[in-house]
């Protein structure tokens, strides 16, 4: 749980919130505390507040702690993914990190003088997928992408797909997790309940995580979040190449926009995703804004 990280008198001020409505707690050097709890509040001794005086200012102090005790004690031991931006602790829970970058060349080295954290708490939202399933899997699983705005959700989409996928289909599906946040693995084991013919591997690119992956583990469906540029297009060129279905996701937040993203063009030209599912944060995180086919005709709203 995330209070055994936390110095006593912030621990004991988030041990009164109802976790299951905690989503982020971000601490920023000489600021005030602020929460994510199905709206943005200062975080008080007393819980929440939207009265910035009463709220908890934090300092360098507390970052330290946090970021130590997440590490074991061991900042060297977790390097490879503080120079990622992140900390990954057991329960699934993600401490992004911001601070000064130690390069070497073009290499970064390492994250020092950490005077940002945001704490991320994932939520496993079990049959969130259910009203999208028919689109992804009938008459046969589609190549899919999701496509949303950080924050709206596609992530937890794509993990309970996942599970169904694996679970009622019988399918082998592979998560290739290079930020390790579908899986949020500790120690190699997935933190959420993503199907018994489920395979996860973590912290490496995409390219290494579907060729390797492909023919070591043999899926039926591939699965990776946040396609961003050429590398992980020709990734996904791969996977197809070789039979296998693939469900991913990318940030956009707009159908139209996609068109125009930078790699995508022989993503899209070629129609190479079956489907498109636009979520934003209309009604909060998950709406589900529209469906597509690959010739983006609407298929529900």
């Amino acid at each position: 749980m995330i209070c055994d990280y936390l110095p006593f008198d912030i621990s004991n001020a988030i041990s009164k919130l109802n976790m299951t409505k905690l989503i982020e707690i971000r601490m920023r050097v000489n600021c005030p505390i602020i929460v994510d709890y199905g709206g943005l509040y200062y975080l008080s001794k007393d819980g929440v507040t939207d009265v910035i005086s009463k709220a908890i200012i934090c300092k360098k102090d507390v970052i330290d702690h946090i970021i130590t005790k997440s590490c074991e004690n061991s900042i060297y031991a977790y390097n490879d993914e503080i120079k990622q931006g992140f900390i990954t602790i057991i329960g699934g829970i993600r401490i992004g990190i911001a601070g000064t970058c130690v390069r070497e060349g073009e290499t970064i080295k390492t994250i020092k003088n950490i005077s940002s954290i945001n704490i991320r708490i994932p939520h496993e939202v079990r049959n969130c997928s259910l009203k999208l399933l028919e689109f992804i899997t009938e008459p046969h699983i589609h190549n899919t992408l999701l496509i949303s705005p950080p924050g709206a959700g596609k992530t937890t989409l794509l993990r309970d797909i996942a599970f169904q996928i694996s679970q009622r289909y019988l399918q082998n599906v592979l998560i290739v997790d290079e930020r390790n946040e579908i899986a949020n693995a500790v120690n190699g084991i997935p933190q959420f309940n993503l199907g018994v013919f489920c395979d996860v591997i973590t912290n490496c690119t995409k390219q290494f995580g579907l060729e390797n992956g492909i023919r070591s583990m043999k899926p039926n469906v591939v699965m990776t979040d946040e396609i961003a540029n050429k590398n992980d297009v020709n990734a996904i060129q791969y996977a197809l190449g070789c039979g296998v279905k693939v469900i991913a996701t990318t940030h956009c937040d707009d159908i139209n926009l996609l068109r125009n993203k930078k790699d995508f063009e022989e993503l899209i030209d070629k129609k190479i995703f079956e489907r498109f599912i636009l979520l934003s944060t209309r009604n909060g995180a998950g709406t589900i804004e529209g469906v597509y086919d690959k010739n983006f005709k609407c298929l529900c709203m």
